[in-house]
């Protein structure tokens, strides 16, 4: 293998790689890998999700990102998270989710938050990062 000297490089290693500024104090919200089950994402077809819900979804999630991440977990569960046991819940998960290797990088449960009496959110949390793994318009992905 033949190594040639290209501009700015002078040896065949690249340069390192620049560090990525992470916060976590604060939520970050992810919608890639939302359910492909029709009555659980945010797909035009999905005739449970209206855009009033659509409106309380960006409002909710507004709401969630401006404040600490501990005094969002620290709320009653119809103003911040709730946890729930995995198997509580009855949601396929979006493969793409379980390939990327996020899922085993989030906490064991699921979180939810509410949309008031719209519906419910369900996802996963790696860090400061909130995956959308499904909105529960009909609230009956789990048993409360």
């Amino acid at each position: 293998m033949k190594i040639t000297e290209s501009k700015g490089f002078s040896s065949p290693n690249l340069p390192a790689r620049p560090q990525i500024k992470h916060h976590t104090s604060r939520l970050a919200f992810n919608f890639s890998f939302l359910t492909n089950a029709t009555q659980y994402n945010l797909k035009k077809n999905n005739k449970n999700v209206n855009n009033k819900i659509r409106l309380k979804l960006l409002e909710k999630i507004a709401t969630l990102s401006e404040e600490d991440k501990v005094l969002i977990l620290n709320r009653p569960k119809d103003q911040g998270l709730e946890l729930l046991p995995e198997e509580q819940v009855k949601l396929r998960i979006n493969q793409e989710f379980k390939d990327s290797g996020r899922y085993e990088e989030c906490d064991d449960n699921y979180w939810v938050f509410r949309l008031s009496k719209k519906g419910r959110v369900i996802g996963k949390i790696s860090d400061n990062i909130f995956y959308i793994l499904a909105v529960d318009p009909k609230f009956d992905l789990y048993k409360h």
